[in-house]
């Protein structure tokens, strides 16, 4: 019988660090239903706030977000070992909804927001190959928490980009003809 997959020490103390650093800055009520997110909830609450953008004629391109979504499906099960038996793993995609929904009152903010999370993107596909090439790579686990580090720093930046926007801006009316 095969041994299960360990975890690196290194990748686990890398991730636990980027937890804790992105949880002290999100506030409890936003992060209230973190734990139980998955990412499937996340695209069906970015498919919401485009209909409800939609609605008010302020339509964004929110296909953008595709290959994010895409490509934390495939990250997710490379960084799946270092995260076991751990709240980490769905900090990877939870903020993203927040992140959106709080955006979505500030069409700048939220363009930006959108543009951003696409350059993540990019990268992320590329987790699909590494994983199906070296599933148990010890060596690869730190790398692979280096990037979940990074996410979790966006996250943090995005953050408290939507929360300061929503302090200081007002939000862009909506004009019916």
């Amino acid at each position: 019988m095969p041994l299960s997959a360990r975890a690196s020490p290194a990748a686990q103390r890398i991730i636990r660090e980027a937890f804790d650093d992105l949880q002290r800055t999100i506030a409890d009520q936003d992060s209230a239903d973190f734990a139980v997110m998955t990412l499937d909830k996340v695209i069906k609450a970015a498919h919401e706030i485009e209909d409800q953008l939609a609605a008010q004629q302020q339509l964004r391109n929110m296909r953008r977000l595709t290959p994010l979504f895409n490509g934390l499906q495939y990250y997710s099960k490379s960084i799946e070992v270092a995260c076991n038996g751990t709240p980490y793993m769905p900090w990877i995609w939870a903020p993203i909804k927040i992140i959106l929904k709080i955006a979505s009152d500030y069409v700048d903010a939220f363009d930006k927001i959108i543009g951003a999370y696409a350059r993540i993107a990019e990268p992320l596909a590329r987790f699909k190959i590494f994983h199906e090439t070296y599933p148990k790579s010890m060596e690869l686990q730190q790398t692979f928490a280096i990037f979940y580090s990074d996410i979790l720093k966006f996250h943090k930046e995005a953050y408290k980009f939507v929360r300061r926007s929503s302090k200081w801006s007002v939000p862009k009316p909506v004009y019916y003809d």
